[in-house]
């Protein structure tokens, strides 16, 4: 384990919570299957607190990827999780598809409710600049995509 790697995802935690009042909470609780308020990609049995404490505890690796914009970072993990990603091709023509910011970052994401992608076997966690500083914007199993 490399703890320096483990040291700076904590510290762009505690940053993205000062920054970003809300945003981490909001991300956990989307990603956190038993929070009531899941969407898109999940990790499976998990509360907010739990996932934090898997993703604080788990050994990232950097990772790149040609998704992950040049200003960011990323990093891999073996956290098993739930992508929420289908192909739209694939879906029967009445399926209702919704537009939403549950973030609220001023971008939306197409959303089918009860629609879940395939099981990844790790995930990705992104640092990127906000206001000078580094924070955590974003992690979900499997491989990111380019962003909305």
């Amino acid at each position: 384990m490399d703890s320096q790697i483990q040291t700076r995802i904590r510290q762009a935690v505690g940053t993205t919570r000062k920054v970003v009042p809300g945003y981490f909470e909001k991300t956990l609780a989307m990603r956190a299957e038993l929070s009531g308020e899941s969407s898109g990609s999940v990790y499976l049995g998990v509360t907010p607190s739990g996932l934090e404490e898997k993703i604080l505890a788990a050994e990232w690796e950097p990772y790149s990827h040609p998704s992950v914009a040049p200003e960011c970072v990323a990093f891999k993990a073996p956290l098993e999780g739930q992508i929420g990603m289908a192909d739209l091709r694939c879906l029967p023509p009445d399926t209702t598809v919704t537009l939403d910011d549950r973030k609220q970052t001023g971008n939306v994401s197409a959303t089918i409710k009860g629609v879940r992608g395939t099981k990844a076997r790790f995930s990705v966690l992104i640092l990127g600049p906000e206001q000078g500083e580094e924070v955590v914007f974003t992690f979900h199993p499997g491989d990111p995509v380019v962003p909305s």
